[in-house]
């Protein structure tokens, strides 16, 4: 759905777009248990690297291997590669005007990209982080209309950024992650809070505001700072009794109003997206969405039979400072266990 959910929430994740929308959770499906929630994501071209180097250390000559490494190099010059998995597992329930959600996250994201080696750019950077630790969201209907959230999250952190010379990589190429641990890495915690609402009108529309990560996730000089955001979004919903439609939502969203990001390009702020149950029963369930993401396409979809589900999904992000300048097309596979 282009990542659009400050409006619309209804299941534990909602902590992470708006914690009022906890309360669309629904009461009538008891306590909803995420006892494996993995997401992997990847650019295509990373699998191609991926591929390149088992086969470099397939070569034993020294040289040829030095070779082996520059033409790969040059071959992936100015591409972006971004490697990305995490995992929120979790409990969330509803209980007469109150909703909760509490779990645990564990997040590792790495990117690198290669350049030509000369100058300040040397011959590769890498960014990553590794973010762990435990997230409460609550959500409580002051009225049939609106709703109020509240969430907390306390959270390790890791930053990793690097940038290699040639010579660099052939001195550490064997223990490349103990170097970049030891010598180009900085840790610490963060506890940051999150505030929302939910207004609901008559005609199955909702407005959301947010105010996500008070406090700042890491140091501004980190490569893993994640600011406060204030985000809104407008979301549309409706059950239906067609055969193969049970349910139509879609969902606008703005994020970052007060550009704390420091980016005011609108497309690469704004999210829409929409989202349809084709099937719904005890044993299976189909949906499918389509958006559009920073100004990119998003299309998604997930299956689920019995305590198994897989989504499938395509999205971009926008390396540069506005939309259409430097993407990085993602492929994206959640598969989650639990009821």
């Amino acid at each position: 759905m282009g990542g659009a959910n400050v409006a619309l929430g209804g299941s534990g994740t909602a902590v992470f777009y708006n914690p009022a929308g906890l309360s669309n959770i629904n009461r009538n499906d008891g306590s909803e248990v995420k006892i494996i929630n993995l997401t992997l994501s990847t650019s295509k071209n990373v699998l191609n690297i991926g591929k390149d180097g088992l086969n470099l250390q397939d070569i034993k000559n020294e040289d040829e291997r030095n070779l082996e490494l520059l033409r790969i190099a040059r071959e992936n010059i100015g591409k972006n590669n971004n490697f990305e998995i995490s995992d929120f597992s979790y409990i969330a329930k509803g209980v007469k005007n109150f909703a909760f959600s509490v779990g645990a996250l564990t997040n590792v994201n790495l990117g690198f990209q290669t350049h030509r080696g000369f100058g300040s750019n040397g011959l590769l950077d890498i960014g990553g982080s590794v973010i762990g630790g435990g997230v409460f969201g609550l959500s409580y209907d002051w009225s049939p209309t609106l709703s109020l959230g509240v969430a907390i999250k306390y959270l390790k952190y890791l930053s990793i950024n690097e940038n290699f010379t040639l010579n660099k990589i052939i001195e550490y190429r064997d223990n490349i992650d103990d170097y970049l641990i030891d010598n180009a890495s900085h840790s610490g915690t963060s506890t940051v809070f999150d505030l929302g609402l939910l207004w609901r009108t008559k005609s199955n529309y909702t407005l959301g505001l947010s105010a996500l990560n008070i406090g700042g996730i890491g140091y501004e000089s980190d490569f893993t700072y994640i600011p406060k955001t204030i985000n809104m979004g407008l979301a549309y919903q409706k059950d239906l009794n067609y055969k193969l439609l049970k349910n139509f939502r879609f969902g606008l969203d703005y994020i970052d109003i007060t550009e704390e990001y420091g980016n005011s390009d609108f497309l690469k702020k704004s999210r829409i997206g929409t989202e349809a149950l084709f099937y719904d029963s005890t044993l299976f369930t189909l949906k499918g969405g389509v958006g559009l993401y920073r100004g990119f396409y998003t299309a998604g979809l997930d299956i689920r039979f019995a305590i198994v589900q897989a989504s499938f999904v395509t999205y971009a992000e926008e390396i540069g400072i506005y939309s259409g300048q430097d993407s990085d097309r993602r492929y994206l596979l959640n598969l989650t266990i639990g009821w």
